[in-house]
């Protein structure tokens, strides 16, 4: 294992690269934390908080001046797609995703960058099919259900291209369904149709066996494979699958965090290609005459009904990937953490005298 050195953090307001940040810090790093428009409230003697957008290659070529290790966790979530996808949402698409990944690429080499450590997506080897035996072996998805699978594909596929060039040693780590309290995107909108009241029913009950990863869990993943990039190691030019180990239907997984709010799992069920068929349309109706985008997309609704389990063994083996975390404690931070945010909403919702 190495000193990681200068650390640079891509998308560090977000939910992933906030966490990263923290974690760097608390193991003495120095972090150059860039954002965009949405500030990282945080301060630390040891952290730097600089703007860019990835997108701006002059501007990468800046900040990555100094620095020994990138953890690039910034995407566009394009979780639209088909062949009525316009062109501009196309092309919004692969400059964040790929473009982005370019433009960091060759800052890394301009300023002998060591090492990069690149988040992508088990998205890139969903094939809208049951899978239940991913691993690394396991090919890229042909099935391009949304924008998100193919542009995170041409991303990822840089980033391993550019291993041993200039230099530069890169990685790659592939989550799936990253959760935690705070602000996280699944179980924040989980909660917002809970205090709602429009979580009515469950489609294609129990959902899809997923294997979800708490954020802790990725972080240490984040940092225990970017002391493992060094000249010889099994895990340059790799990506790798990380996960809780804990695979669980979907609405099973989120029971207890319903169940723990005061809530009822919902009765009523749809069954998943109905709603399938109904969202393509929608999809279809949105790019070609500009109707709204639709609530749900085709391919999330995809990811909810079509089992799919990544395993983690190729991490255990090659960098000695354990979740810190267990299931169970996780679950219990993330119920505690909505369990405040329900009694502020309600307190906010009380009749004054």
């Amino acid at each position: 294992m190495v000193d990681l050195g200068n650390c640079l953090v891509t998308g560090a307001a977000g939910f992933l690269g906030s966490h990263l940040v923290r974690g760097l810090l608390d193991e003495g790093y120095t972090v150059r934390a860039v954002i965009r428009n949405t500030p990282l409230h945080l301060e630390h003697p040891n952290l730097e908080i600089v703007r860019g957008a990835v997108e701006d290659a002059e501007r990468m070529l800046e900040v990555c001046h100094g620095v020994d290790t990138v953890f690039h966790t910034v995407a566009q979530l394009s979780l639209l797609g088909g062949k009525a996808a316009s062109e501009s949402y196309r092309q919004s698409a692969y400059a964040t995703n790929v473009g982005g990944v370019e433009n960091l690429i060759a800052a890394c080499a301009a300023h002998g960058v060591r090492r990069f450590i690149h988040t992508s997506s088990v998205d890139v080897c969903f094939n809208s099919e049951v899978d239940l035996e991913m691993n690394e072996h396991t090919p890229y998805a042909t099935n391009m259900s949304c924008l998100y699978t193919e542009t995170k594909i041409a991303g990822e596929k840089i980033v391993l291209a550019a291993n041993g060039k200039n230099g530069l040693l890169t990685t790659v780590l592939r989550p799936d369904g990253i959760y935690g309290p705070g602000n996280n995107v699944m179980l924040d909108e989980m909660f917002t149709q809970l205090i709602k009241g429009r979580l009515v029913a469950t489609i294609g009950f129990p959902g899809a066996v997923h294997d979800h990863i708490y954020i802790d869990n990725l972080v240490h993943a984040e940092i225990e494979i970017a002391k493992q990039l060094v000249a010889g190691s099994p895990v340059c030019g790799k990506a790798y699958f990380v996960t809780d180990n804990h695979p669980l239907p979907l609405f099973e997984f989120m029971r207890p965090l319903i169940e723990g709010l005061g809530y009822e799992m919902p009765r009523l069920n749809i069954p998943y290609r109905p709603v399938l068929g109904f969202l393509r349309l929608w999809q279809y109706l949105h790019f070609r005459i500009g109707f709204p985008a639709p609530p749900f997309t085709p391919h999330e609704i995809r990811k909810l009904a079509i089992s799919h389990r990544p395993s983690s063994e190729a991490a255990k083996r090659d960098f000695g990937y354990e979740p810190v975390v267990t299931p169970e404690e996780a679950i219990a931070r993330c119920l505690a953490h909505y369990r405040e945010r329900l009694d502020d909403a309600r307190a906010l919702q009380a009749p004054t005298t």
